[in-house]
């Protein structure tokens, strides 16, 4: 009954649905217009770092060079990326590789290619603070949490594109907003979770008609955000 809606809240990176929002352009424009031969992108698990380096690989392929998995040797690296020349060489969870493999991009950046090094914010600032990267030219970028202003837009458009905008009440989306704290990723899970429920509930003929405290409750309780 709610399988399309279900599906706009699933937990995958899509930069064909692109939804734009005050910190995401502000950190979008910062990276591109950044001199910095090393930028750290940090932020909490979820904030959107993916999928803003998606993004930007996607929109500027001759530019942006996006590196998703860590890599084991420098070797592994330059045979999936041989043209290595003036790029933007784009390091998602760089928190994963090792301290060579750190090193080797930082020489990457000496070379004439910007490095942008996208990492949880805890182990990001203790990379940042190491004396090989506090002594260089780079840049500490963080992306921050949904504002409720554009928390609630992001979901009611998503519900207005199949015309459910009634599933839910401004009060309810604050309520979710009070567990999820704009995180992007927790949210969709928020909602994605919420939505299976109400949908059983309407399969069943059950009572619940809308998205109600209770299946909020319910909602956090299984992503552990309630005990």
């Amino acid at each position: 009954m709610l399988g399309e809606v279900i599906e706009e809240f699933r937990d995958k990176i899509d930069i064909s649905d692109f939804f734009s929002y005050i910190n995401f352009e502000i950190v979008k424009e910062e990276i591109i217009a950044s001199k910095s031969n090393i930028i750290f992108l940090l932020g909490e698990p979820g904030s959107g770092k993916s999928y803003l380096l998606s993004l930007l690989s996607a929109k500027y392929p001759q530019r942006y060079i996006l590196q998703q998995e860590p890599f084991l040797t420098k070797e592994e690296f330059l045979l999936k990326h041989p043209f290595l020349d003036n790029k933007v060489i784009l390091i998602d969870e760089a928190q994963l590789l090792s301290v060579e493999m750190i090193e080797f991009l930082r020489i990457l950046s000496d070379k004439g290619n910007q490095v942008v090094l996208s990492m949880h914010k805890n182990e990001g600032e203790k990379i940042a603070s190491l004396p090989q990267f506090s002594s260089r030219y780079t840049q500490k970028i963080f992306m921050k949490p949904l504002n409720y202003e554009d928390f609630e837009r992001y979901i009611l458009l998503k519900l207005h594109k199949h015309q459910k905008e009634n599933l839910v009440d401004k009060k309810k989306l604050k309520k979710i907003y009070s567990f999820t704290k704009g995180n992007f990723r927790l949210s969709k899970k928020f909602l994605f979770t919420a939505l299976n429920l109400l949908n059983y509930s309407l399969k069943n003929n059950l009572k619940y008609k809308k998205i109600d405290n209770c299946i909020i409750e319910m909602s956090a309780i299984e992503l552990g955000l309630l005990k």
